[in-house]
């Protein structure tokens, strides 16, 4: 194959049905740069040049099985295209496989973090029965964000009797519950 420029694309192809990598080649060299041209336009360019190559690979493979009632220009083309819509189709599928993936996992965890909540919540009510209304108040003020000061102002407590009570009451706590917990909500 001294001249392969001067040699068809119908040649070519009779040649890569004979097992002829020179001539597999060549049909590569002639074509590549228009394909991956043709495949950048529609996606990423190392995706173009992956695609690119699946084509030719898909033609060495199955090189001596291979009929090609057209053009071999039109039949690249045409193979190519069909793996642009195929990379397309299994990229949209992925994506809204792992959008899905993510609102499960979501709701998973919004769901298990609930009842986690709702458990505490109700062991420190069972805690807190221990304890006085005042008491009850105070820790609510509390986990609601308010500051010592405008806990006792709406109690009608000094600042010092709210930080002994809160004291107490959060030594007691910690005593029955896990600390990890007790951040969580203070």
């Amino acid at each position: 194959m001294a001249d392969a420029v001067h040699i068809t694309d119908d040649a070519l192809v009779a040649l890569i049905h004979q097992d002829q990598l020179q001539a597999f080649h060549t049909l590569y060299e002639r074509y590549k740069a228009a394909m991956l041209v043709f495949a950048a336009q529609r996606v990423d360019k190392v995706i173009a040049e992956d695609l690119v190559q699946d084509v030719f690979l898909g033609i060495w493979k199955n090189r001596n099985q291979l009929t090609i009632a057209e053009e071999i220009s039109g039949y690249l083309f045409k193979a190519l295209r069909s793996r642009i819509i195929d990379h397309m189709s299994r990229d949209s599928h992925a994506k809204k496989y792992l959008d899905s993936l993510d609102a499960f996992s979501y709701q998973f965890t919004s769901a298990d973090a609930k009842i986690r909540e709702e458990h505490f919540m109700q062991k420190l009510e069972e805690l807190l029965t221990r304890y006085g209304p005042q008491y009850q108040k105070i820790l609510k003020m509390r986990m609601e964000g308010y500051s010592n000061q405008e806990i006792a102002d709406a109690l009608g407590l000094s600042e010092k009797t709210i930080r002994n009570q809160t004291w107490s009451l959060m030594k007691f706590l910690r005593s029955k519950l896990s600390n990890a917990l007790l951040i969580l909500f203070f």
